[in-house]
């Protein structure tokens, strides 16, 4: 039945995503008009269907129209190079590609608005519009080739469809803010996809879902499999990620193709349904609900497609990606002629250039900045989140996952790929991967134990946090208690909608914020639920700090709350004017936190006040310890300040901007930087 499947799809035209007339190329800086929103079509927004109440509306154009140039761009129609310029209106089959100084913004009409970043290539594979060449529904298909994109989609009708492919994935969305990456690597290739807003399904893609996919609008069995497979496909929320591929297999049958065949297999049975359907007399085209039809309750359909969801789980978003979406800031939204912030990128986002010290793996004593220890090159990129300590190590992680522990000499003791998080410990480190966790000799890197997750209910929703005897874990049931020696289970405390945050101690307690919205307060000598609060958060919760019987909890959207953990009650509760950039600071009468717009903020700590100097061009994630702050500002620089007055003590030069937060051992400071090395800087010779 497959073949007869693929013999059809062979001889049906498969052109459906190329526009029947020329488009104009003229350029426009004015481009309002070939963006606006002023004449859309009603829609119901339950439904999707096409209002009826006013038949004489045009519908809207989705003539995708370049908005926005930096750097190198380039453009090829056919054969045909075309000059990159704003206004420029772009047809199916255009490729896009931006250098290392390089990025491009792309506008759908007020259907989608999508952004390159560099070093990426892009073909805008299908445009099928209701106003180009009236058909009863918009649709938009664009293969990532090499590099990054960031896409703005909007809430979408029924019908409707945004793809984007990869040469190993599709991604699908109903309306949403995401960014998808495709590296292709020595011997492998992976794709990314992380989510700010909305959800977006993600698929392996094989030989027989390209098929189904490119065969979709000229087969209506075809496009009834495709849009079932990515109704049950594995799906990525607010705050997550899925990534396919990037394992090597070499050696044997790797992980990738196990999930592909898997997928393939998951494809084919509902390929072989629709057929069976189709032969006693189901007609697809007139069906208006293919997934009623395909993937009932309890139908054989689901089961593996569940297998999928349990292969490919929707894991915690890494610090990597939570970097690139703030390019979504500068993004216009869909229909809109201009973004919040300025739309050119800034420095963190392009290619550092070669270096041969780095390439080398040598270490780099530059002896001309005043305090600088050693310069040692480790990683190919950014380091990203918080350096840690444990013993006499070292640890860091860069942006793309991997871990690194370095020895206070600067030698590179291990190092570990594809970490979610980690959590130093006394003489071990406790490693969150994307199936278990994995408890390691802090000095060696071996392996002494480790927990496997059983369901995307064990996935940590944060990294692990040591508690008395223990190891403290959020997950989606609740917390499990592990050894810190082995990663042994010694109890699992249930807490209704699951952990979506970091876990904090506060003696005697362990505070956990739960799927409700709730913090909950949880006895951990005797592994139960003392009592719950009301607090009304629910995504991006930031680790809680603990001071004297109070804890405070902020949010990425930048509401901060006191919780007295004596009496269960809250204190005061703040929603500051600006989102939160990283985990907040506590010291003194003060909690501080690190703004969007680069300014540190003191809070007090009895009313939840604005107090202090606002201070600005911070850089880098701060650090405070022992009553002073410690950031990177541009030039780069090292900048002291006094906590409790915000004036500076003191200014270093850097060789390199720091991008991750730093730690304080021993009156030395050790600084990641956005090019992937470690800084020692002796702060007694400053």
């Amino acid at each position: 039945m497959l073949l007869l499947f693929f013999a059809l799809l062979g001889v049906t035209s498969c052109s459906a995503g190329k526009n029947d007339e020329k488009l104009s190329q003229k350029p426009s800086q004015d481009f309002s008009s070939l963006i606006a929103s002023s004449d859309i079509t009603a829609q119901d927004s339950t439904t999707g269907d096409v209002a009826a109440a006013d038949s004489n509306a045009k519908p809207e154009s989705i003539q995708p129209v370049l908005v926005f140039i930096q750097g190198s761009v380039s453009i090829s129609r056919g054969s045909q190079s075309l000059t990159a310029s704003e206004g420029l209106e772009l047809m199916a089959g255009d490729t896009i590609s931006t250098g290392k100084d390089g990025s491009a913004e792309i506008a759908y009409g007020s259907f989608a608005t999508i952004r390159l970043f560099p070093n990426t290539t892009v073909n805008l594979t299908m445009i099928i519009s209701r106003a180009m060449q009236q058909a009863d529904h918009d649709t938009v298909d664009l293969s990532l080739l090499a590099g990054t994109v960031a896409a703005k989609v909007k809430k979408l009708s029924s019908k409707d469809e945004f793809l984007v492919l990869t040469p190993n994935s599709a991604a699908g969305v109903r309306g949403t803010q995401f960014i998808v990456g495709y590296e292709k690597l020595a011997r492998t290739e992976r794709t990314l996809v992380a989510v700010r807003e909305g959800s977006v399904a993600v698929l392996p893609k094989g030989k027989l879902f390209t098929s189904l996919i490119d065969g979709r609008q000229a087969n209506p069995l075809a496009g009834a499999v495709v849009a079932t497979a990515f109704t049950l496909a594995p799906k990525a929320g607010p705050g997550q990620e899925i990534s396919i591929g990037g394992q090597d297999s070499t050696l044997g049958t790797g992980e990738y193709e196990l999930l592909l065949n898997s997928a393939e297999s998951a494809y084919g049975s509902l390929v072989h349904q629709a057929e069976e359907l189709q032969a006693r007399g189901t007609d697809f085209e007139a069906v208006r609900d293919p997934v009623a039809v395909l993937a009932g309750p309890d139908s054989e359909a689901e089961r593996p497609f569940a297998k999928l969801n349990r292969m490919m789980p929707a894991l915690l978003i890494s610090e990597y990606s939570r970097t690139l979406l703030e390019i979504l800031d500068r993004m216009r939204d869909p229909g809109k002629d201009s973004a919040a912030l300025p739309a050119a990128l800034p420095e963190r986002y392009f290619v550092p250039q070669p270096n041969a010290a780095r390439d080398s793996k040598k270490v780099n004593v530059t002896p001309n900045y005043q305090g600088l220890v050693y310069s040692v090159p480790l990683a190919s990129t950014a380091f990203a989140g918080m350096l840690s300590r444990t013993s006499e190590v070292v640890l860091l992680m860069d942006s793309k996952g991997n871990l690194y522990a370095v020895d206070q000499q600067g030698k590179k003791l291990y190092e570990r790929q594809t970490v979610v998080s980690f959590t130093a410990l006394d003489t071990t480190v406790a490693v969150v991967e994307q199936q278990k966790l994995t408890i390691l000799d802090a000095n060696s890197g071996r392996e002494r134990g480790f927990y496997p997750f059983d369901s995307w209910q064990g996935l940590p929703q944060a990294k692990p946090v040591p508690v008395p005897n223990g190891l403290a874990l959020a997950t989606p049931r609740g917390v499990t208690i592990l050894r810190q020696e082995n990663a042994e289970v010694i109890a699992e405390i249930p807490v209704l909608g699951g952990v979506i945050a970091p876990l904090v101690l506060a003696d005697p307690h362990l505070v956990a914020v739960s799927g409700q919205g709730k913090a909950v307060f949880i006895d951990l000598k005797n592994a139960r639920i003392l009592d719950e609060i009301a607090i009304n958060l629910s995504a991006d919760v930031l680790s809680p700090r603990v001071k004297d019987g109070r804890v405070y909890i902020a949010a990425k959207n930048g509401r901060v709350i006191a919780i007295d953990t004596v009496n269960y009650r809250i204190l005061w509760d703040i929603k500051l004017d600006q989102s939160i950039r990283s985990d907040p600071e506590l010291d003194g009468g003060k909690l501080y936190v690190w703004l969007q717009d680069k300014t540190l903020r003191s809070i007090s700590l009895v009313d939840g006040a604005i107090v202090g100097t606002t201070i600005p061009h911070v850089e880098s994630p701060p650090l405070l310890s022992k009553g002073k702050l410690y950031w990177s500002s541009s030039g780069p620089s090292l900048v002291i300040a006094d906590a409790a007055s915000g004036v500076i003590l003191k200014r270093s030069p850097l060789p390199e901007v720091a991008s991750a937060r730093p730690i304080l051992v021993d009156g030395n400071i050790y600084i990641g930087t956005a090019n992937g090395k470690l800084l020692r800087i002796d702060t007694d010779k400053l």
